[in-house]
């Protein structure tokens, strides 16, 4: 017999950076500003009077995967390929009891989209149902964001009051804020809350999104 400690129902936020954004990022770019020509009102959000989940952005619609761009097809194998690391390390103890010969892991990304910010855009905290692991990828953003310019939140998911003492220090937090950086992916789990802080710079920050799921074949 030994001790373990057994960290059950880990918030996993995963942090990646392409090594190859600098050379996408202009075709990128390009592709989305010709993208919001040929649909200037974007997804149905945006012209939804009573929807308030955002504020002064451009956003496409939800099946950006089914665009023919060499680009972006890159990114999205890049964003694939770590959604199912993180996978992987979260239910790694399941896989340890797998027969690896056997089994196979198959990633679906189920909805993709763009973001353009205005000065000052922002999305309010949500999370997103009927998936299991978001993403967000930072295409462009200006040499002006800061932690509270432009940046990505994520809100405390345990819910009630705890005791302040060292016990209990790890939940001290109320939010977790990730600075945003052009190449970097962050990976979290569908049922944390999360939303981006207004930027305020002289580029605009444009973003890609992801909701995934990952189903265990035979």
């Amino acid at each position: 017999m030994k001790n373990t400690i057994y960290p059950l129902w880990p918030v996993m936020v995963g942090e990646f950076y392409n090594p190859n954004h600098a050379l996408i990022k202009n075709e990128l770019v390009n592709f989305f500003e010709e993208y919001e020509k040929k649909r200037p009102l974007g997804n149905s959000q945006l012209n939804d009077e009573n929807y308030s989940g955002n504020h002064n952005l451009y956003q496409s619609d939800y099946n950006l995967h089914n665009e023919e761009n060499t680009a972006l097809q890159n990114v999205l194998k890049f964003i694939g390929s770590k959604i199912l690391d993180m996978s992987k390390k979260a239910n790694q103890i399941t896989l340890k009891n797998l027969d690896s010969n056997n089994s196979k892991v198959d990633l679906k990304l189920l909805e993709t989209w763009f973001i353009r910010y205005n000065k000052g855009g922002f999305v309010y905290p949500h999370k997103h149902d009927g998936c299991s692991w978001c993403c967000v990828y930072y295409v462009q953003i200006g040499s002006e964001t800061k932690k509270m310019n432009g940046s990505t939140f994520f809100l405390r998911p345990y819910q009630g009051e705890s005791r302040m003492d060292f016990g209990g220090s790890y939940l001290r937090e109320d939010t977790a804020v990730f600075k945003a950086e052009e190449g970097k992916l962050l990976i979290w789990p569908n049922y944390l809350y999360h939303g981006s802080h207004p930027f305020t710079g002289n580029k605009d920050r444009i973003i890609i999104s992801a909701n995934s799921v990952i189903q265990l074949t035979k």
